[in-house]
This record gives structure tokens, sequence and C-alpha cells, in this order.
């Protein structure tokens, strides 16, 4: 037969237990790492078509990775035929991104004419470091 107290031992040490594993989960941790931050240029109407576009880091920083968003302006679509990525790069120092894309527009409704293919618009977006000059460093 186990005694009372024994009973009550076992029951304390069970939560302490508990409350050690719960307590532990919610500690948080000072973070010591550097944040990249997203840059947005501004949307380059016509932009898509084919020329090299670069967007720059900020001062003192340098870039991780870019991208790019495709849209159309009002009363038009973007084209069926996907887009066609020809180039997406750091510039030679990672200050910036390189991005050449060609994606061509459609007219929106009925008229729409199967011979014009302008340019869509071209966002670019670059992800920096934020606070340290090189990637790792």
């Amino acid at each position: 037969m186990i005694s009372t107290t024994l009973k009550r031992a076992a029951a304390t040490a069970g939560i302490s237990m508990l409350a050690v594993t719960a307590g532990g989960g919610a500690t948080a941790v000072a973070q010591t790492t550097v944040q990249p931050q997203a840059v947005q240029g501004g949307v380059i109407k016509g932009g898509a078509d084919g020329t090299p576009r670069t967007l720059m880091c900020p001062p003192e920083e340098n870039v991780l990775s870019g991208g790019f968003t495709l849209s159309a302006p009002d009363g038009r679509l973007l084209g069926h035929v996907p887009a066609d990525l020809v180039e997406s790069r750091p510039t030679e120092d990672a200050t910036g991104w390189v991005i050449t894309v060609r994606k061509n527009l459609t007219p929106e409704g009925r008229g729409r004419h199967k011979g014009r293919t302008d340019p869509a618009d071209l966002t670019l977006w670059v992800v920096c470091t934020q606070g340290e000059n090189t990637p790792g460093g």
C-alpha cells in the first residue's frame, strides 16, 4: 500500500515537471540575427519589354535576392503566353538585382486585336541585408 505522503510527493513532482516543461517553451530568445528587408521599386509602365532593369539596395547594404511582379493597366489584361524571364541575377558588386522579362498585354473585352502586343507593367523587388554590409558577415 502506497502512503498518502508518497502520493502527494508524486503529484507535486508531476505538477512541477509540467510547469517546467510548459514554462520552457514560453521563454523568448533575444534575436541576434539581422533581418532582411524587401524594397519595392515603382511601377515601370510598359517595362516588361526585355530590357534589363536594375533596382538598388540602400547604401551599405547588399542584395540577398530579387524578383518582380507583372500587372496590366485598366482596360487591358495580361497576355495568355507565359512571361519570358531572360535574366534574374544580382549586380556584379551585389548591391542590386537585375531583371529582364518579357510579358505582353491583350485588350480587355470584345475589341481584342491580335496584332497589339504592348509590354506589361513591371514592378521590381529586391531583398537587401539590413544593418550588415555582407550576407552572413
